[in-house]
């Protein structure tokens, strides 16, 4: 299993190819290494990134989306991150970042006092 493939695994959030491997590069790490070549740290950095991607730099929601032609069919469900789920993911990420002493803790504790982030709901 290549690295690209054990960030997707580990998370429920849906992200292209692109953004998974520019959280890789961001850490200094080659996504088509194998997996099994992380060290707890950057498995644990790595999630945590994921996490700011999907919390911090991410809507609260998402639509679906589908499209066809001839036999050619594509689907994607839409999501929304509950107020219960983004409390507990930012308190794990947080954790992560002070385990070690990460640069991305104090910008999250910086812009929590500054910025506060509504959930958004589209309704039709």
């Amino acid at each position: 299993m290549t690295i690209l493939e054990w960030m997707k695994a580990k998370t429920r959030y849906n992200f292209e190819d692109t953004t998974f491997q520019a959280i890789a590069i961001d850490r200094e790490i080659t996504d088509t290494d194998d997996a099994s070549t992380l060290t707890v740290r950057d498995k644990e950095l790595l999630t945590a990134d994921i996490l700011f991607t999907a919390l911090v730099l991410s809507p609260s929601s998402t639509s679906s989306f589908s499209a066809s032609h001839n036999n050619f069919q594509k689907k994607e469900g839409g999501e929304t991150i509950t107020a219960a789920s983004r409390e507990f993911d930012m308190r794990w990420m947080k954790s992560i970042y002070a385990k070690y002493a990460d640069p991305n803790y104090d910008i999250i504790n910086s812009s929590e006092r500054k910025i506060k982030l509504l959930s958004i709901t589209d309704e039709i």
